[in-house]
């Protein structure tokens, strides 16, 4: 996925999830607020139950990365 794909709408928040096997990308949602983004980014990664499970992070209107796995014990990262 390139940075173009990785920037939210412009005053939006995106949910990018990462296929770990074979490294694809794709948008899970555009949220209004990075409170929500985070919220279902956390909750997904919360239910991770392997290594390589997908993985969710998340990225400003910008493309810069602001948040990821962190809740899930797993340490992956973008």
């Amino acid at each position: 996925m390139s940075a173009t794909e990785l920037k939210a709408p412009k005053g939006k928040t995106r949910v990018i999830g990462v296929d770990l096997f074979d490294h694809e990308h794709y948008l899970i949602k555009d949220c209004d607020t990075q409170n929500e983004a985070f919220n279902l980014a956390d909750k997904k990664n919360k239910e991770r139950t392997g290594s390589m499970d997908d993985v969710l992070y998340v990225y400003d209107d910008e493309g810069r990365y602001l948040h990821g796995d962190e809740v899930s014990g797993h340490g992956v990262s973008p």
